[in-house]
């Protein structure tokens, strides 16, 4: 990083000095983390207001062609004035450093970059940016090709290099949560994935918990109480346990219910945002929804996995706490840039997602609140009660299995705070310099 010219060696006093985690990487190199909690209570936040969804969305009428670009170590290739880049000082085995460029953790961050990265393909035919994601696409693959090449030049003039994540001449792509398509626009299965691959309730008490549910979104769903008289037969006290062929369609009427555009609201970037997380025992849930015109909150997305043989041997709050990092990561595209709400039913979890240090952190909560520096959140605590779309969804999960990435960023990290290495100090010593 030094040679890079990321982070440079600082000798003078400086004013604030944060302590250092580091991280492997899935490719087995590593990533230094800082802790920029403190400085981020005095950090002034860029207002860059993104275009809708729609608008967005009009402007691919007639493409065929489609090429996604994503630029490598993103914040990196954004200096820092002298005067802030001492703000960002660390301390290390080998001293302090400061960043030269911008780095993950400062909350202003996302939004400062997606402006720069606006302008810089605003006089460009072809090419959306939103949040960090650059889409070209053209009518035909000449058209395509062409405007390829002059955004490459662009990014080229800039400086701005790109990774390998890439992806070059497709006829589909997933944009701003939309499948676009040569033939048009698709919603994107995946935001429906975990409410039409539930599965089947299998006892009173899964009944009970779909149809909590389904009455806490009643206001978006038409004859509702028609569609759910064959499941509510089975919670009277003297009707037997019958999964029927009028359950089953009610089941799939449902689920149909749910995920349809009576319910399921148009993503906003500018919309006021919560996202919502679960864990029980054997999987995890979230639902991310958003205020809309009228002041009421509908769903976006619905999102669910079981959790992994290892994962069930975890304490509570660490599913607690992997559950609400799994959602933000697996929301990253619509949630990047975004002040929004992160609730929880698990009370404990607020000061260790929130306003705890680092260096005060058990190993494994560590690992998650890590991942969520590169989120600008407020996390709040709702009672278990009204949790009841998440609840729903963690105890009926779709047998997905992590990623490889979400896997190895499961390994172990190493803590170095200030008391490390050849600057011994106290831990009290390391709050006052904050």
């Amino acid at each position: 990083m030094e040679a890079m010219g990321v982070v440079s060696k600082v000798t003078q006093p400086t004013d604030w000095c944060a302590g250092m985690v580091v991280v492997p990487k899935t490719n087995g190199k590593i990533r230094i983390c800082v802790d920029l909690t403190h400085l981020n209570k005095g950090v002034k936040r860029e207002r860059h207001i993104l275009p809708s969804v729609d608008q967005t969305l009009a402007q691919l009428s007639g493409a065929k062609v489609f090429s996604k670009l994503d630029a490598r170590s993103g914040f990196w290739q954004i200096p820092l004035a002298r005067e802030s880049a001492l703000l960002t000082t660390f301390i290390t085995p080998y001293g302090r450093y400061c960043f030269n460029r911008l780095p993950f953790g400062i909350s202003s961050a996302p939004e400062h970059f997606q402006r720069r990265m606006s302008q810089m393909l605003e006089s460009q035919d072809g090419v959306l940016c939103h949040a960090d994601d650059i889409l070209v696409f053209g009518r035909n693959e000449e058209e395509h090709n062409a405007r390829l090449r002059q955004v490459l030049q662009k990014l080229k003039e800039e400086g701005l290099t790109l990774n390998e994540k890439c992806e070059f001449g497709r006829d589909s792509m997933i944009f701003v949560g939309h499948k676009v398509t040569a033939t048009g626009i698709e919603p994107d299965p995946g935001k429906v994935k975990a409410i039409m691959d539930m599965p089947e309730p299998q006892n009173v008490a899964d009944v009970r918990r779909l149809l909590g549910m389904a009455n806490y979104l009643m206001k978006f769903i038409p004859q509702l109480a028609t569609i759910t008289t064959p499941l509510k037969d089975l919670l009277g006290d003297r009707n037997e346990w019958c999964w029927g062929t009028s359950q089953v369609k009610a089941f799939q009427h449902l689920k149909l219910a749910l995920s349809s555009p009576q319910v399921l609201a148009q993503y906003s970037p500018t919309a006021e945002t919560r996202v919502a997380a679960d864990a029980s025992s054997y999987g995890i849930g979230a639902v991310l929804t958003q205020k809309q015109a009228d002041e009421k909150w509908r769903p976006i997305i619905y999102i669910s996995r079981s959790l992994t043989n290892t994962e069930k041997r975890y304490a509570q709050i660490e599913k607690e706490a992997l559950a609400a990092t799994w959602a933000c990561e697996r929301l990253y595209s619509y949630l990047l840039g975004l002040r929004f709400t992160l609730i929880t039913d698990h009370k404990p979890l607020l000061p260790l997602l929130g306003s705890r240090g680092l260096d005060e952190l058990p190993p494994r909560i560590l690992r998650f609140r890590l991942r969520l520096l590169r989120f600008s959140y407020e996390i709040l605590h709702v009672p278990g009660k009204s949790l009841i779309t998440a609840d729903t969804l963690s105890r009926a999960p779709i047998n997905d299995t992590p990623t490889a990435t979400e896997r190895q960023l499961e390994k172990d990290v190493v803590p170095i705070n200030s008391c490390a290495g050849e600057y011994p100090c106290s831990k009290d010593v390391v709050h006052r310099c904050h």
